[in-house]
């Protein structure tokens, strides 16, 4: 069985100074946890209470069942072959939701947002002169969304000022998350008294769902965060982006076997196994006959005691995006036909080239195939299927937003469309449903195929 560390209920409160008490000098706690008040951010993470209820971080991995049985990753097995092995860039949108109490607490900058941003870059980089560069280069790289679910401009920052989602209560997700399939949704705000959590690994099949996401106490995000020493540096969000990607920690499920270390322990071989947690920033230490990983992003350790993914963590966490969270990543440009019924010329409307951003994509509609002497393509972002007058079949939903139209002449339309000052990389996976409209002779109008077109890199 799995051990979640999330075992006792939390009755979390964030106060703010009522003006009563502030007139008799009365101090109040940052925090309150089971009961028990705290008075600066330092007692709290310093404390008992904190360890004992396993607070720096609440993977919850046993209430949910585990999908897709084969996979190179499974939830109890990797396997690191090389296809895995990071060598092509993989950019990851990113869309934070800061969550915010009436009171004010919970306020985070967009320079603060930015900063943790940097240093998922920096830990996943591996870059020089900062505390990752000891670490893997994983090839993987996070930005904020600059265009939102609906195609509109954004900074990739969302904002909320609510109590209950403040406390981490009310299934705020099912409001705020943008598509999970296309975005990391991360929330700041009490994170129920951890530091940071995830619902569960993606193996669990949470994957898609408004839950998937990342939760991280709003006073450890971000560089210097205001929570001070020791989890001020942003490690937090590395270390639960880890359990995004699949990754274990380097104690769960103890010391394992060392000759079975890609089915038991955390699944990984260069990682030596632990039969606890770290904490602190020891000099050395020694678990299951080996010295601790405590300077693995996926420990228990301070901020500043962590500085690395391994090669085979590195392997497994690409391999959860490419065969979990395939539609997370940019991926190639891909062009779909979809045919329409009775009087649409099904073979009329082509794309000669690929939907890439950043290129030009070309289009045409013969209209020599049609009684017709005119074509226009119309794009929307929704699908449909409504047969019309004279058996022709419309391949778009009206109702949806059109984000194209262009018109050209016959016998042979064409059109270049200009995709090269269109790069945000959040636009991969993107599809534009497009159908030409004939016009010009009789009967009053024709309609050709679709040509979905699916933007990519």
């Amino acid at each position: 069985m799995i051990r979640s560390t999330r075992l006792l209920p939390l009755a979390l409160v964030a106060l703010a100074t009522p003006k009563g008490l502030a007139q008799i000098g009365q101090e109040l706690p940052v925090i309150t946890v089971d009961g028990e008040p705290f008075y600066s951010w330092a007692d709290y993470t310093s404390s008992e209470t904190f360890r004992e209820n396993g607070l720096r971080c609440t993977m919850e991995t046993g209430d949910m069942p585990v999908f897709r049985a084969a996979s190179d990753c499974e939830f109890f097995s990797t396997n690191p072959i090389p296809q895995y092995d990071p060598v092509d860039l993989i950019q990851i949108p990113v869309v934070v939701h800061v969550i915010q109490s009436t009171t004010g607490a919970g306020a985070i900058s967009d320079s603060l947002v930015q900063s943790q941003i940097d240093i998922l870059n920096e830990d996943f980089r591996a870059m020089a002169g900062t505390n990752g560069a000891n670490g893997t280069d994983t090839m993987i790289q996070f930005f904020l969304a600059q265009v939102d679910p609906n195609g509109n401009p954004t900074n990739g920052i969302t904002r909320s000022t609510n109590n209950t989602w403040f406390n981490d209560g009310g299934s705020y997700w099912n409001t705020l998350a943008w598509d999970t399939n296309r975005y990391l949704n991360i929330y700041t705000n009490s994170a129920s008294g951890a530091l940071g959590y995830v619902p569960g690994l993606p193996q669990n099949g949470i994957v898609g769902s408004a839950a998937d996401r990342v939760v991280v106490l709003w006073s450890s995000f971000g560089r210097n965060a205001p929570i001070g020493s020791p989890f001020n540096l942003g490690r937090t969000t590395t270390h639960e982006v880890g359990h995004y990607f699949g990754l274990w920690h380097t104690f769960d499920n103890g010391c394992g076997s060392t000759s079975a270390c890609y089915t038991s322990g955390d699944t990984i071989c260069d990682t030596n196994p632990e039969s606890s947690p770290t904490f602190g920033c020891p000099g050395a230490r020694t678990s299951c006959s080996l010295p601790a990983p405590f300077d693995n992003y996926m420990d228990y350790s301070d901020d500043i005691c962590m500085e690395m993914f391994t090669p085979e963590q590195t392997n497994r966490m690409r391999c959860t995006i490419l065969e979990w969270r395939s539609n997370l990543p940019c991926t190639p440009g891909s062009v779909a036909t979809r045919l329409g019924g009775g009087a649409n010329y099904d073979t009329a409307y082509t794309t000669t080239s690929q939907p890439l951003l950043g290129s030009i994509l070309s289009a045409q509609i013969d209209v020599s195939l049609s009684p017709y002497n005119n074509a226009m393509i119309l794009g929307y972002l929704a699908p449909d299927n409504l047969t019309l007058s004279g058996n022709r079949t419309l391949l778009f939903d009206v109702t949806s937003t059109r984000v194209l139209q262009i018109l050209d002449n016959g016998p042979i339309a064409k059109w270049n469309l200009d995709l090269s000052g269109v790069t945000d990389p959040v636009f991969c996976g993107l599809t534009i449903y497009t159908q030409g409209y004939l016009f010009g002779g009789a009967p009053s109008f024709g309609l050709t195929n679709s040509q979905d077109w699916t933007l990519g890199l």
